[in-house]
């Protein structure tokens, strides 16, 4: 089997604005299970799509794109690309990648709507991934690698090159080489989850923790900060495009939904909240969830506006 050739395929499919039905979603799983580098392919995948985007800067191709995520899509991918000591290259464009560099270094922003991933490569060969609704600022200035996420969520795999990379989230501060980590930022506060290597994590009590894979630790404000062993796949699930819950009340499967699709539920009996739900799900496309509502819990979800849906007693 070509296998590149299947990742683009995939890629394609699962990029397409089209709700992935339950008989795709098992076959791309399964596909996934097949061989360790199907999924390295379609990381690839992602990183060649940042890449092309960014190739055609000139005013009247960045109107054409716009027009056509407008018309096809109802999220869009922003980045804004700024090189140090000059002036704002390209907005609002598709994938936005790192065109160059100037001896000073590069700055970039990152964007992320509702029910979007993004991946991008930076210019040392690192990986930054980024959840719906999230935000994040790139800087590689006099051999310092910077990151700084101000709101959502991020998977960052670091290459080992030179100084460590730092990553800032709030108060908390993760600084390694040669590691995979992934931060959430709720309420101010960093989650910090290692998925590979290790890394030095400085939390907002002044305290120094070195976290190994399958560590996460709670940045507490000035309590003292919780480190815990943690699921790491479930807790990086979301890069392919899914959420696990297992035995979590309704209002928070819902709450955490809606952080990360392009369709928003409401439960409109409040005491509806307190039911228990298991399962995974798909966020980018509405079927499987609802399903499993009103099949597991035998609740009704009906449409209520566009990409809006009201979760009621059945």
């Amino acid at each position: 089997m070509d296998i590149p050739k299947t990742a683009d395929e995939w890629f394609v499919r699962l990029h397409s604005g089209h709700p992935v039905s339950p008989q795709d979603d098992a076959e791309f799983r399964a596909w996934l299970a097949q061989n360790p580098d199907h999924e390295a392919q379609l990381r690839q995948c992602e990183t060649r799509w940042a890449q092309l985007s960014a190739l055609s800067l000139s005013p009247e191709v960045l109107a054409r794109r716009a027009r056509a995520l407008r018309e096809t899509s109802p999220m869009g991918r922003r980045g804004l690309f700024k090189m140090a000591g000059g002036g704002m290259a390209a907005a609002l464009v598709l994938g936005m990648g790192w065109t160059a560099l100037t001896p000073g270094g590069a700055q970039a922003a990152y964007v992320t709507a509702a029910g979007e991933r993004l991946t991008t490569q930076l210019p040392d060969g690192s990986e930054l991934t980024l959840a719906p609704l999230s935000e994040a600022r790139v800087a590689f200035m006099g051999g310092k690698r910077e990151i700084s996420l101000l709101s959502g969520q991020a998977f960052i795999t670091a290459v080992r090159k030179g100084e460590p990379l730092s990553f800032k989230a709030g108060n908390c501060t993760v600084e390694g080489s040669g590691c995979q980590f992934q931060v959430t930022l709720e309420d101010g506060r960093a989650h910090v989850v290692m998925v590979g290597g290790g890394a030095k994590v400085t939390s907002s009590d002044g305290g120094a923790h070195h976290l190994w894979s399958g560590q996460k630790l709670y940045d507490a404000g000035e309590k003292t900060s919780r480190v815990s062993v943690t699921d790491v796949r479930t807790e990086t699930e979301w890069r392919l495009g899914r959420l696990v819950f297992r035995d979590q009340p309704l209002s928070e499967v819902v709450a955490d939904f809606n952080r990360y699709s392009s369709d928003q539920f409401v439960v409109e009996d409040p005491d509806l909240g307190s039911l228990r739900l298991s399962g995974s799900f798909r966020y980018d496309g509405v079927e499987d969830f609802p399903a499993a509502l009103e099949t597991v819990l035998g609740l009704r979800v009906e449409a209520n506006g566009p990409h809006r849906w009201a979760i009621r007693k059945g």
